[in-house]
């Protein structure tokens, strides 16, 4: 099977479920990657790509940030770009064709004429929340999945229960969860288990506001508040982006700086590292004052393949994966004094081998490239 895959830009460190996807795909399958944009080779390295860039002059910029300001939405079509990719579809000739992001997918699928292959289309989070308020957005969605070889793929039952509120066309859509290399994370080189010394808790995520930051250092000050010895408990919060020095200064204006660490922005390696050094993780999702949301956290995938417990939020599909007081805990968001609790709570909790064994069953690679080849074949 021959699959195109097109996503904006290849490979963005926060993308590695769809890099995952592509890995996965090309062990069994011919897999051709169009982008945009290269970036991070060394993080994502893959040979089989073609990179058409995406260029508007000014004025046409200019004219789409207006109308879109005003909920219209402009076209994406663009004559040297189109050429461009009939070029690459001509001599390729795929079977498949797969599109990663609602709103990044339209500017492929305004430049192709129609065709019979069947075209995938997944919505993965902000695609599926934030951008549905633009009504034109939700249109130009439709317009497309009218064409019954155009098939919707969400990652969560939250993402498509949001795309039906507001009536965007799922009658062929099709559920698709993410997928994590668990041979990769796993647990078994951990050295120790941790039962004194420090209790560690873990985030590994972007810093941007649905990942709540500011609601875990909240609630880490008042647990700390609550312990005799501050010095056995430790909070890192991993990653990079937007709010992180933000998130730093708060840090410091709590008076947290010797509890809370920042290593920045990990490679996978390093990712596993703080997984096998950490006794609980904690992902406090929350819906953004734009709108975004979660679709279905990856980083929560790889704490449970790592059989930590979770402390999470009643949020977007996090339920989908975590059952509360089974593989950890969840609260409501922004609950602070609930979180508080729950931290006290899972101080008690050992490693999970049922949350490996959940995510082993559900989110291996393995399991989700096998879910995504039976629905390629299901419309081919």
């Amino acid at each position: 099977m021959k699959i195109l895959v097109f996503v904006e830009e290849f490979m963005a460190p926060t993308l590695t479920f769809v890099y995952n996807e592509i890995r996965e795909l090309s062990k069994f399958h011919e897999v051709k990657v169009l982008c945009t944009i290269r970036s991070y080779e060394d993080v994502s390295p893959f040979t089989n790509i073609t990179v058409i860039p995406f260029k508007q002059n000014a004025v046409k910029r200019k004219i789409r940030w207006h109308a879109e300001k005003h909920d219209l939405f402009v076209s994406r079509k663009n004559r040297k770009f189109k050429t461009e990719v009939k070029k690459l579809m001509d001599e390729y000739k795929p079977d498949i064709i797969h599109c990663h992001f609602g709103y990044e997918s339209i500017k492929f699928l305004d430049n192709i004429d129609e065709l019979a292959v069947p075209i995938f289309v997944s919505f993965h989070g902000y695609d599926a929340s934030e951008l549905l308020k633009k009504k034109s957005y939700v249109n130009k969605l439709n317009f497309f999945f009218e064409r019954k070889n155009i098939i919707p793929i969400y990652v969560s039952n939250y993402v498509k229960n949001n795309l039906l509120k507001v009536k965007v066309n799922m009658q062929n859509a099709e559920l698709l969860y993410y997928g994590i290399d668990v041979d990769f994370f796993n647990p078994e080189s951990r050295s120790k288990i941790h039962t004194d010394d420090v209790f560690t808790f873990l985030q590994i995520s972007t810093f941007t506001e649905k990942k709540g930051h500011i609601y875990t250092l909240q609630a880490f000050k008042k647990m700390l508040e609550t312990v005799d010895d501050k010095r056995k408990y430790k909070l890192i919060l991993a990653g990079g982006y937007l709010l992180i020095d933000q998130i730093k200064q708060i840090t410091v204006e709590m008076g947290l700086a010797d509890y809370v660490e920042f290593p920045g922005h990990v490679k996978p390696i390093d990712g596993k590292k703080l997984l096998l050094e950490a006794n609980a993780f904690v992902h406090h999702s929350i819906t953004a004052s734009n709108g975004d949301a979660e679709g279905l956290p990856n980083a929560i995938i790889e704490a449970m393949a790592m059989e930590l417990p979770v402390i999470s939020t009643w949020h977007a599909g996090i339920p989908e994966l975590i059952e509360d007081g089974v593989n950890g805990y969840l609260v409501k968001e922004k609950d602070v004094d609930t979180y508080v609790k729950r931290m006290k709570d899972i101080l008690e909790w050992k490693y999970q081998p049922k949350n490996r064994e959940k995510i082993v069953s559900h989110f291996s690679n393995e399991v989700h490239c096998q879910s995504l080849i039976k629905i390629y074949n299901k419309y081919l």
